[in-house]
């Protein structure tokens, strides 16, 4: 029976030691990362923000060398220059998607993702000086009896995306029989890169009154547009 009791005891000893091999740190899962000979685009989703938190969509697209997506919960880790990223997203179809904030800074904040042995770098433009085309209407086109008429300029980037928040002055130069209800205060541009102002006339005879519009950023964007005077 002492045997025995021997038997058991050992019999247990051998049994903790397997339990606590098994439950042992070093056997956790390993991050899934990207293969050898994948490769990775990484876009950025506005590529420009306004400085006060503006938010871009960080994507980054990984394929195996095949040119299959790479499988889903392949982590990719995030780092930025400027603002602040999400640090870590997993792919699903071959895309991990992350959130880029900026943070009060302007400038270019250069965006790199890593998974495995490759990376992915993109920008991301901070801030609200990025106009570079101004379009400009009368609504309506003419002046008649009504003396006045609506000017609306529309502020664009580079890329045709309207740019808000930003000031444009409207004028009408040296003329003394027209004037603009801005009394060349700024404006600035909505949601949709518009700012509008009015021209009116003292006119008692037909003519035509040019409106400028500047566009308050670096490189000054401008624009004109003649509108005809006419007493009907």
């Amino acid at each position: 029976m002492k045997i025995q009791g021997r038997g058991v005891v050992a019999w247990a000893g051998k049994a903790a030691a397997l339990a606590a091999l098994l439950g042992h740190p070093g056997c956790a899962d390993v991050a899934q990362l990207a293969p050898p000979g994948a490769t990775m685009v990484l876009i950025a989703n506005p590529p420009f923000v306004p400085a006060n938190g503006g938010v871009s969509v960080i994507s980054a697209i990984v394929t195996e060398a095949v040119g299959t997506p790479v499988p889903d919960g392949t982590v990719v880790q995030f780092f930025t220059t400027l603002g602040n990223i999400d640090r870590e997203g997993k792919t699903n179809d071959g895309v991990a998607r992350v959130n880029f904030i900026a943070d009060a800074r302007s400038g270019t904040a250069d965006v790199t993702a890593v998974s495995g042995g490759i990376t992915g770098a993109s920008a991301v433009r901070i801030g609200g000086v990025l106009p570079r085309r101004v379009i400009l209407i009368a609504d309506p086109s003419r002046i008649t009896v009504s003396r006045s008429t609506h000017i609306i300029a529309t502020v664009l980037d580079e890329a045709g995306n309207p740019v808000p928040n930003v000031g444009v002055i409207f004028d009408v130069g040296s003329s003394t029989t027209e004037f603009m209800d801005s009394q060349g205060h700024p404006i600035f541009t909505d949601n949709n890169g518009r700012a509008e102002d009015v021209v009116r006339t003292r006119r008692t005879t037909p003519g035509s009154v040019t409106v400028n519009v500047t566009v308050l950023a670096a490189g000054n964007v401008t624009d004109s547009v003649t509108v005809p005077i006419v007493f009907e």
